[in-house]
């Protein structure tokens, strides 16, 4: 049954057409007619017959049935999928066809009474072939709009394919690098539950129910381009508790995350990440390390902030890539990749020396209703 409604409607599309077209077609075939008969009329010496504007009603309504039929023969044949040079050939050789046939057709139908149209004594032979030129020319025209407004579309129809295949391949860089965000992070966490069987399996056992509840927590939204920081911080608290069975005491969190901030929305895993990388690199062999995080909005966006102990110390590779902004490691240049594919230049993601013993990753998320 759809089979069979596909097939009328592209029947009904190619010889009917659809009524812009037909707008057009009486559009311009009206004004075509009206200003020749303006100009005869307005010619010196013109000499008005109802004859002859008959005649002239019925040749212009015969040609416009010639230049509709012309388009089925142009939709049949494809030529619309040609280029310039195959089709300039063709559409002239169409239009000294069209402008001969017709001339031949209206003279043997009006006979005599063609010459009267013009309101001049010509032989009829010459007439024919003058009345052929007309034709040409009114057809030749009626090509170039056809065309010209079919390569238009074409055109602008080729950038929206384009615009879509770049979005395409952008979000599937950015679904790569997301689907490299919950590896690397099990990776980590299996380390750390690793580090602690030897030295506890009690606590083992509850960091891998910590671990759970990470998953857990974030199964809603490892599949969604951005999330609200609020569901962001069920991931990180979870993330933090499992944290804290390895390193207890020594793992001081500082947080400053306003209840005006929670509905902000950000890219999943992020702030997850540079809280990640800032235990990572800041706790060592001290007695304790402060890690403290936060986040406000202003004008330009949400921006979130981690500070950690240690030194920033940029490898060759990056002194060499400028572009990196000073982050290090998969998680981190993974973050900065996906918020410039969701964002572009408005958002950013770098670390930076407070001072000699202090580093801090900032990361800019503009705030917009529709980000991607």
């Amino acid at each position: 049954m759809n089979h069979l409604r596909l097939k009328t409607s592209s029947f009904a599309r190619l010889f009917l057409g659809y009524p812009s077209y037909w707008a057009c077609q009486a559009g311009g075939w009206t004004g075509v007619w009206t200003i020749t008969q303006v100009h005869l009329v307005t010619e010196p010496g013109h000499k008005y017959e109802a004859v002859s504007s008959l005649h002239s009603v019925c040749a212009f309504l015969s040609l416009a049935a010639f230049s509709h039929l012309y388009r089925i023969f142009i939709k049949m044949n494809n030529w619309r999928a040609l280029g310039w040079r195959q089709l300039l050939p063709r559409s002239v050789a169409g239009a000294f066809v069209i402008a001969i046939a017709h001339a031949l057709i209206v003279s043997l139908i009006f006979s005599g009474d063609l010459a009267r149209i013009s309101n001049r004594e010509i032989m009829a032979d010459a007439h024919v072939v003058l009345f052929a030129l007309g034709n040409l020319m009114l057809i030749s025209a009626w090509s170039a709009v056809y065309f010209g407004y079919h390569f238009q579309v074409d055109f602008q129809q080729m950038q929206v394919n384009q615009l879509r295949l770049q979005v395409a391949l952008r979000e599937a860089e950015h679904r790569a690098l997301s689907a490299q965000v919950n590896p690397h992070f099990l990776f980590n966490s299996l380390n750390t539950v690793r580090a602690l069987i030897d030295e506890s399996p009690d606590k083992a056992r509850e960091a891998v129910t910590q671990l759970a509840r990470v998953f857990r927590a974030s199964l809603n939204t490892s599949r969604k381009d951005l999330i609200t920081l609020r569901e962001e911080m069920e991931t990180v608290h979870s993330y933090l508790s499992l944290e804290r069975a390895r390193f207890e005491d020594q793992l001081i969190i500082r947080d400053d995350i306003p209840d005006d901030v929670l509905e902000s929305r950000l890219p999943p895993f992020l702030l997850q990440t540079l809280i990640e990388n800032a235990i990572k690199y800041g706790v060592g062999n001290k007695p304790s390390s402060e890690i403290s995080y936060g986040a406000h909005l202003d004008e330009n966006g949400l921006n979130l902030r981690v500070t950690n102990p240690g030194r920033l110390i940029p490898s060759p590779q990056m002194a060499a890539s400028p572009a990196r902004n000073g982050t290090t490691g998969v998680g981190l240049e993974n973050s900065r990749l996906r918020l410039q594919l969701l964002f572009g230049p408005r958002a950013f993601l770098h670390l930076t020396c407070l001072n000699d013993s202090l580093v801090q990753a900032e990361a800019l998320i503009p705030q917009f209703k529709s980000a991607l």
